[in-house]
C-alpha cells in the first residue's frame, strides 16, 4: 500500500535543506494519512525512520524518480510493521 502512494508522490522541488526538508517530510506524512489511510502516528513514524537514514541529496534523488526499488518496497513494509501499534485486544 505504501509503495503505490509514494510512486505518485513527487517532491523533487521540495527536498532541500532545513525547513524545505521538513516540508517534504510533512507532505509525505499527510499523503500517507489522507491517501493511504494510515493513522498519523504511524505515518509520522514511517516517514521519520525513512528520512533519518538518508541525506538530503539521497531524498532528492528518491523523489525525482518514479517508482520504488525492491529494497525500498521491503523497507517501507518493514517500517510499516515496526510503526504499527500492537493490537492487544483478545
Amino acid at each position: 500500500m505504501l509503495s503505490v502512494l509514494i510512486v505518485s508522490f513527487g517532491l523533487a522541488t521540495l527536498v532541500g535543506c532545513g525547513s524545505v526538508r521538513d516540508r517534504a517530510r510533512d507532505d509525505l506524512v499527510d499523503q500517507l494519512v489522507v491517501d493511504g489511510g494510515l493513522a498519523r502516528p504511524v505515518a509520522d513514524c514511517v516517514v521519520d525512520k525513512f528520512f533519518e537514514v538518508r541525506t538530503t541529496d539521497e531524498l532528492k534523488k528518491f523523489f525525482e524518480r518514479e517508482g520504488l526499488t525492491d529494497a525500498e518496497n521491503a523497507e517501507f513494509a518493514r517500517l510499516g510493521q515496526e510503526c504499527a501499534p500492537v493490537d492487544t485486544t483478545p
